[in-house]
């Protein structure tokens, strides 16, 4: 009897420890969509992502549907990488928001490194955004963009040439600046 109870108690901190089973079910928080998932398409061994070359394609999961970058063409996007942990990374939100909604055909894709869609659905509130926030769980698509620091933004050019990577947090006028690069 007396191993059972040390048994079951075991099992219940083990339990307790490992915490919510990941979700899989694309969410939406207020406008915002979260991916559920992400996969990195383009497995090219260049270690990053750099101006002038193709942008590494992967696909991202929403609500409605699956979609992949290379979608996007003819369109200029911006491409975010970011944490919740991250301050600047939340400082420059309402500046890519703004930018969103004065560029009616900019994209903005933020996809979030190595953290959980629990967390990412956890920030939302704090920035208000409505452009997709794309899970890296496994922190594969930031690895092909060679992103060792955060926030960093690829803005991507209509033909799916990356125009310019910017490190750092994005003013307002800089973010015009690198979206004036975008042809």
């Amino acid at each position: 009897m007396r191993y059972a109870i040390i048994f079951l108690s075991f099992i219940f901190v083990l339990v307790a420890c490992t915490g919510a089973p990941q979700t899989s079910q694309p969410l939406v928080v207020g406008e915002t969509p979260i991916a559920s998932e992400s996969k990195l398409i383009d497995t090219k061994p260049d270690w990053a992502a750099i101006p002038g070359e193709k942008a590494p394609d992967f696909s991202y999961t929403l609500a409605d549907g699956t979609y992949k970058l290379s979608d996007l063409r003819g369109k200029p996007v911006i491409v975010n990488f970011w944490a919740t942990w991250c301050l600047p990374c939340v400082e420059e939100m309402p500046e890519l928001e703004a930018a969103r909604r004065t560029n009616p055909d900019l994209v903005i894709l933020a996809v979030n490194r190595n953290e959980s869609v629990e967390a990412i659905a956890a920030f939302v509130p704090k920035v208000g955004v409505s452009f997709p926030l794309i899970t890296d769980r496994n922190g594969a698509i930031g690895e092909r963009y060679g992103v060792t620091n955060l926030p960093t933004t690829f803005f991507i050019n209509r033909d799916g040439t990356i125009a310019a990577r910017h490190l750092g947090a994005l003013t307002a006028a800089r973010l015009a600046e690198r979206l004036a690069e975008v042809r």
